[in-house]
């Protein structure tokens, strides 16, 4: 073996080893949809020198949970006179965490009304509703909801009464949409992106790609695995993998982002944990004698309704929804691209090898089931 040879395969053993340190590190990272909604609307006002902003804040009481305590009495059971118990700190939340500026001057909370309650796929909100005073229309917002707790979690911004379209922002500093970028392009690059980072931060969309593509690489000969001698056989297993998991989510994402089926968010969150672990578990213990492809497609339909929690409840007019819909579903096919174009190569190259065999097929299909089964049992219970 060549020294170049040898330094190639020792920094791809490395990268995978991290890659498998990685997974084993998700058991308190289950994907569901962490999304919270914000709406703006201007009000008439006599003064000449505010802006003011009526506003609509809604976080899931899943979300909530983790930044205040809203289960006093610890019996995994939050009713809403414990939730309403902490509407000081609550308020406090919104205001410290939640801030809309103008010039980097802050906007500042008038009043807050009664809180409520909203449900929205399955799951309940927490709907609070507030008064804004701003110098100026404002231009930026620092959300910082969830920061350092939750790599999913984004915000749906909407402006009443603007030509600013919807946006979908990540917790930071957001600069606000402007009549100069609204319009079908904003909304198109908008919803581009939100797919590609949909994909890569989606673990569990992720974890299901990773145990569909570590067998492209083997067959089986009398119940053994056999590294392919032909690469390209092997990569056009993992396209028909790519183009059957795209056909088949993009089946199902359609039918829920236009609203034309609808399916609880919980109860999909959980079959595709099941499914993850059954495509895991057919690594070790074949069960179905049939090709990837043909369970990229099957299992692609329920991943197809979980990519779509992210369109469901967006307020966009048809033709609206039907280009973000596009968009989203390009960005979900570019980022699927970018983790074949980083994962498959790798397992290419090292697929004569034990460490591959051993610490990558074997080892990351454990791993694969056990993260499942963990994320089945936390969204289902």
């Amino acid at each position: 073996m060549s020294a170049l040879s040898r330094l190639i395969w020792h920094h791809a053993y490395r990268y995978l080893t991290v890659l498998l340190l990685m997974l084993t590190c998700t058991l308190a990272q289950a994907h569901e949809s962490s999304t919270a909604y914000l709406n703006l609307a201007l009000e008439e006002s006599d003064s000449t020198t505010d802006t003011i902003y009526d506003a609509t804040y809604e976080l899931s009481l899943r979300d909530l949970a983790l930044l205040i305590d809203i289960d006093a009495n610890s019996d995994n059971q939050v009713s809403w006179a414990e939730v309403t118990s902490q509407t000081p700190l609550i308020e406090q939340l919104i205001i410290s965490k939640v801030t809309l500026a103008h010039a980097a001057q802050a906007c500042q909370v008038a009043r807050f009304a009664p809180l409520a309650i909203n449900t929205r796929g399955g799951f309940n909100y927490l709907y609070t509703r507030f008064s804004l005073n701003c110098d100026q229309p404002i231009d930026s917002l620092d959300y910082q909801i969830l920061a350092g707790i939750d790599a999913n979690h984004r915000l749906i911004l909407t402006q009443a009464n603007t030509d600013t379209p919807l946006q979908v922002l990540t917790v930071g500093q957001n600069p606000l949409g402007t009549e100069a970028d609204s319009g079908w392009m904003a909304i198109a690059t908008n919803f581009l992106k939100s797919g590609i980072h949909h994909l890569l931060i989606g673990l569990d969309h992720l974890l299901f790609l990773f145990v569909l593509l570590i067998p492209a690489v083997y067959i089986r000969q009398q119940k053994q695995l056999v590294a392919v001698s032909n690469p390209k056989a092997a990569l056009i297993e993992v396209f028909w993998i790519a183009t059957s998991f795209t056909l088949a989510h993009s089946i199902t994402l359609s039918l829920a982002a236009l609203q034309i089926v609808s399916i609880p968010a919980r109860f999909i969150e959980s079959v595709i944990a099941l499914s993850i672990a059954f495509a895991a578990l057919n690594n070790l213990v074949p069960m179905l004698r049939v090709r990837a492809v043909y369970l990229a497609f099957f299992f692609g339909l329920i991943h197809g309704f979980g990519f779509a929690n992210v369109l469901v409840d967006l307020p966009l007019a048809t033709s609206a929804r039907v280009l973000a819909l596009l968009s989203f579903n390009i960005g979900i096919e570019l980022g699927q691209l970018v983790f074949i174009a980083v994962v498959f190569p790798i397992a290419l190259l090292l697929r004569h090898t034990q460490f591959y065999k051993w610490g990558v097929f074997y080892i990351g299909s454990l791993i694969g089931i056990l993260v499942a089964l963990w994320w089945f049992f936390e969204r289902a219970f």
